[in-house]
């Protein structure tokens, strides 16, 4: 039912259903699922006025640590919804397991490009990529990507349980500059602490304390030196919308926090943060990586050097690219000798004449995706657009279709956007569309095979009626609870 009718109506909150998506929270009929029931009751029990007040407390201690930083200017605490996400265990261990899988098999296709091995990419789209240069030196080291994040819908399946039986899919990978952990754990702070005590003392939540510190440890172990590496989390600077995150990630992995005119080199070729005088040995950057090495002249070579080691090395990336993204499955088959626990979209590539001709006949109806893009950016949901809007992108498209791919229209599973109503003494709950962003570890020095994955997620829930999730495009966070049982 997507009439838009109000379906749930008790201890003053009112669930209004209007998209297609199956909901998280309440089953079909209107009825609350299972786990949502203390959050819903401890929802009714606060009321729309202690709700506000809550509302604004949280919004001052987010601000208030930003300004402890020195950042004055502007608000960059993200926007929130407050209702958490709940995870139950076994779909967790689901999710675990097979991003485990697919992150192992990332690290594995890195490895075998490095050594030119690699046989499961066609060359033509490796080469093909805006994110691979093959004139570029590859240094990826033992484990060529420390930490990854996996862009995950739910889908209703007919798998019998509480939650409805979600399947998992993913939608697309981020290895070059993924937000999330320091996010995760400002709106884990202040679900457990300020909105939700009872609920969360109530369910077992698993904690994310410690994995900013876990995060640092597994970034450092690319560096030789180990736990005794001087990490540089490098910003472009207080215009950055994450500029708060950059200090929290500094400040919690005990990390120096540079901006790129900071660095330089030292007379024998290391990388020096010139304020502090400090060699650095590992780089996070959260900057992009054209302005990164623009601004940094020389910091290429002093990375294949091995003088120093960018996170996300010069290549790496590759695996961002959507083109190489439709070739995962098939890295876990042919290098793990396994199926994928959790599949693909599916994806069309454009590079591909028989598939671009599929995709140029149904553009309207597909999502088409810039290869290369993130953040929501040069993404076409053909549902959503306007006819002029489509041939817009239809021709830009065409100008170079090699750097896209389509993906099939998924109405993946909604959660909710809370509003609070003092004039009628009540919440509504209104459904919107939301994905995980969910981040792995590899925290070894030498051993790829090695992975630990957060247990949380940085939800993320559209504007209602749209598909697009991203912070930039207009959606707003969550903080997500799994469950230990």
């Amino acid at each position: 039912m997507a009439d838009g009718r109000a379906l749930y109506n008790a201890r003053s909150v009112r669930f209004e259903r209007a998209l297609p998506g199956t909901n998280e929270v309440f089953l079909p009929g209107g009825k609350p699922r299972p786990i949502y029931e203390p959050v819903l009751a401890e929802l009714g029990r606060i009321g729309p006025g202690l709700w506000e007040k809550k509302r604004r407390r949280a919004h001052e201690l987010l601000l208030h640590e930003q300004y402890s930083f020195g950042i004055k200017e502007g608000d960059k605490t993200h926007p929130t919804d407050w209702i958490p996400r709940i995870v139950p265990s076994p779909d967790w261990e689901r999710l675990r397991a097979g991003l485990t899988q697919r992150f192992i098999a990332i690290n594995e296709f890195l490895r075998r490009l490095e050594a030119g091995k690699e046989e499961v990419v066609p060359r033509e789209v490796i080469e093909s990529s805006i994110l691979y240069d093959v004139k570029t030196p590859n240094r990826f080291g033992p484990v060529p990507v420390r930490q990854i994040s996996f862009d995950v819908v739910a889908i209703e399946s007919t798998r019998a349980g509480e939650t409805g039986g979600w399947e998992y899919v993913v939608i697309e990978e981020n290895a070059k500059m993924p937000v999330g952990l320091a996010a995760m754990t400002r709106r884990r702070k202040m679900s457990r602490d300020v909105f939700f005590p009872e609920s969360h003392a109530e369910l077992p939540v698993l904690s994310l304390d410690g994995w900013l510190e876990r995060l640092g440890d597994a970034l450092r172990a690319a560096s030789p030196k180990g736990s005794d590496a001087t990490l540089a989390v490098v910003s472009s600077g207080p215009d950055d919308q994450f500029y708060l995150d950059h200090h929290i990630y500094a400040e919690e992995m005990d990390a120096v926090l540079a901006e790129t005119k900071d660095l330089g080199f030292d007379d024998e070729g290391y990388l020096v943060h010139g304020p502090t005088g400090r060699r650095i040995d590992v780089i996070y950057e959260r900057v992009d990586e054209d302005t990164l090495y623009a601004e940094v002249p020389g910091l290429l070579e002093c990375h294949v050097e091995g003088k120093v080691h960018v996170l996300f090395a010069p290549n790496s990336e590759i695996v961002d690219d959507k083109g190489v993204y439709a070739f995962v499955p098939e890295m876990i088959r042919t290098y793990l000798g396994e199926e994928p626990l959790i599949q693909n979209a599916r994806t069309w590539s454009l590079a591909t004449e028989e598939e671009r001709e599929y995709v140029m006949d149904h553009f309207g109806e597909l999502v088409v995706k810039s290869r290369g893009g993130y953040g929501g950016k040069e993404v076409m949901i053909g549902p959503e657009e306007s006819s002029e809007s489509i041939e817009r992108f239809r021709k830009v498209v065409e100008k170079n279709p090699v750097e896209y791919v389509a993906q099939e229209m998924i109405d993946f599973s909604t959660h909710v956007l809370c509003e609070a109503d003092a004039g009628e003494d009540d919440f509504v709950l209104r459904d919107s569309y939301a994905d995980y962003r969910m981040l792995v570890l590899a925290p070894d020095s030498e051993d790829p095979g090695v992975v630990e994955m957060i247990p949380g997620s940085l939800s993320r829930v559209a504007v209602p009626g749209k598909h697009i999730v991203n912070i930039s495009s207009g959606g707003k966070m969550k903080d997500t609870w799994v469950l230990a049982r």
